[in-house]
């Protein structure tokens, strides 16, 4: 069964190994994604929207939940995002809505845990 925070906890523990064994390709890698995550002539929201459907079109199960993560930090809505993610169905075809079910449990198995962390930042 599909965790999206299990998959995000396994991902986080892959990723610190990854840290330790090439550390400068990692910082590569850490230092582009805040470039192009910052808001620039986009503003960072809209940026991790498209993240979110860029993750359902690739058919993502890691990239799903960090996104869908960011995209309720910075404000999205539920309506929102599975609108959003309507477009990559469009784009990858009907086996593209298998992937939108994963953001629609993402969102709900989050959507607590980002609340209580924003009530004490």
């Amino acid at each position: 069964m599909y965790s999206p925070k299990g998959t995000l906890r396994e991902f986080n523990e892959l990723m610190v190994d990854i840290k330790h064994s090439i550390p400068e390709e990692y910082k590569s890698f850490i230092g582009e994604k805040y470039v192009v995550t910052k808001s620039n002539n986009l503003p960072e929201k809209t940026k991790w929207l498209l993240l979110l459907v860029s993750s359902v079109t690739e058919k993502c199960p890691v990239c799903i939940p960090r996104a869908v993560e960011h995209c309720l930090k910075v404000g999205w809505n539920k309506k929102e995002m599975l609108e959003a993610c309507m477009v990559a169905v469009l784009v990858g075809g009907s086996s593209t809505m298998t992937y939108v079910t994963l953001v629609d449990k993402a969102i709900e198995e989050l959507k607590n845990e980002n609340l209580e962390k924003f009530k004490h930042d």
